[in-house]
C-alpha cells in the first residue's frame, strides 16, 4: 500500500484546512492590514488562501503521491522543480499586482519568492502531510485487520473437520470391537463436539473451561487406548489466577491428541504426556517415541494452532524437539467480553 492514497480529497482534508484557515487568516491578516490599506488587505488574504491552498495539494496531493507510487524519481523530481518556479512566479506576480512592492523581475527575486512562498504554505503542508500519513496508517491497520479475520474465520473451519474426522476414526474402530463402549464414547464425543461448536466464533475462552474440555477428552482417550498413555495434569499456579487466563479453545485438544498420534505407547511402558500450567504458560510434553508407521498427517492442527495465537494476541508458541517434545502455549490475560463474545 503506498503511503499516499488517491489524489481526492476527503470530507476530513477540507475540514483540517478550513480549520486551519480560520486560525491563521485572522492572524496573516493582520499584518497585512497593518502594513497595507484595507483595500490591498482583503485581495491580498484572499490570494493567500488561495495560492497556499493550492500549492500544499499541488505538493501534497499530486507530487508526494506521485513519487510514493514509485513512479519514476526523474519525472518526481522534474514536477517538484517546476512547482517550485511556477509557485515562485504565482507568488510574486500576484502580489507584486495586489500589493504593488515587490519591484522588478529577475532570478534573484524568483529565489526569494520561492522560500517566501514555502514559508507561508509550510506550516499548511507539514499539517496536510501528517494527516496524510495517519490516514494511511489507518487504512493500513484497517487492511491488516480484516485479513488477520480472513485468516481466522479460515482456520477455525479447518479445526472442526480435522477433530471430526480423527475422534469418527476411533469411532469406527470401537464399533468394531465394543459396541457398548462406542456408545459410550460417541456420548462424551457429543460433548465435546458442542464444545467446540459452541467456541467456534469465540476467539478466547478462559483457561477453566478449556482444562475441564481436556479431562473429558482424556477419558476418551483412555477409554480408547487404555494404558499406552498416561496423562497428568499439573496446576502450578492458584485457581483465582487460573480464571484470569484466556487460550484458543481447542489449543489442549490439538496439543495432545498430536502426541497420541505421532508417538507409540504400550500397556507396559505407557507413554506419559504432562500438562504443566502456569500462570502465564502451560506446557505440554512427551518423550518422542514415533510409531512404526507414520500417522498420516497434513500437520495442520499445531500449524493453525500457532496462526491463531500470532494473528490474535502477536504471541508465538515455542515447540522444542529433542528426547521430548515441548509445546509452551502463553496464557492471555483476561480482557473486557468483547473480545470473548462470539
Amino acid at each position: 500500500m503506498p503511503l499516499f492514497a488517491a489524489n481526492r480529497l476527503r470530507a476530513s482534508d477540507y475540514r483540517v484546512m478550513a480549520v486551519y484557515w480560520l486560525l491563521a487568516a485572522p492572524i496573516i491578516g493582520y499584518g497585512y492590514v497593518v502594513q497595507f490599506s484595507w483595500q490591498q488587505a482583503v485581495p491580498a488574504i484572499l490570494y493567500n488562501i488561495l495560492l497556499d491552498t493550492a500549492a500544499v495539494y499541488a505538493l501534497v496531493f499530486v507530487i508526494l503521491r506521485h513519487l510514493a507510487r514509485g513512479r519514476g524519481w526523474l519525472r518526481g523530481l522534474l514536477a517538484f522543480v517546476g512547482f517550485a518556479v511556477g509557485s515562485g512566479l504565482l507568488y510574486f506576480f500576484g502580489y507584486d499586482l495586489i500589493l504593488h512592492n515587490f519591484g522588478p523581475f529577475s532570478f534573484r527575486r524568483l529565489l526569494w519568492a520561492i522560500m517566501h512562498h514555502a514559508q507561508s504554505y509550510g506550516v499548511l503542508g507539514v499539517l496536510m502531510m501528517g494527516k496524510s500519513y495517519f490516514d494511511a496508517q489507518h487504512r493500513l491497520l484497517r487492511v491488516q485487520k480484516a485479513q488477520a479475520e480472513s485468516e481466522l474465520k479460515t482456520l477455525r473451519a479447518q479445526i472442526d473437520p480435522h477433530f471430526l474426522f480423527n475422534n469418527l476414526n476411533i469411532l469406527y474402530a470401537l464399533i468394531q470391537q465394543d459396541r457398548e463402549e462406542a456408545s459410550h464414547f460417541l456420548s462424551c464425543f457429543s460433548s465435546l463436539y458442542r464444545y467446540l461448536i459452541r467456541h467456534r466464533d469465540v476467539d478466547l475462552v478462559p483457561l477453566t473451561e478449556e482444562l475441564r474440555f481436556a479431562e473429558e477428552y482424556i477419558y476418551l482417550l483412555r477409554h480408547r487406548f487404555g494404558r499406552a498413555y498416561d496423562f497428568q495434569i499439573t496446576l502450578h499456579a492458584p485457581q483465582a489466577t487460573l480464571h484470569q487466563r484466556l487460550v484458543v479453545p481447542g489449543t489442549l485438544q490439538v496439543l495432545i491428541e498430536n502426541a497420541v498420534k505421532h508417538n507409540r505407547g504400550g500397556d507396559d511402558v505407557p507413554l506419559l504426556v504432562t500438562l504443566d500450567v502456569h500462570s502465564g504458560a502451560l506446557t505440554v510434553r512427551n518423550r518422542v517415541a514415533p510409531k512404526h508407521t507414520p500417522a498420516d498427517s497434513m500437520g495442520t492442527g499445531l500449524r493453525n494452532l500457532r496462526e491463531r495465537y500470532r494473528l490474535l494476541a502477536d504471541e508465538e508458541l515455542l515447540v522444542q524437539r529433542d528426547a521430548f517434545f515441548t509445546v509452551t502455549v502463553p496464557l492471555l490475560p483476561a480482557q473486557p467480553a468483547a473480545l470473548i463474545a462470539s
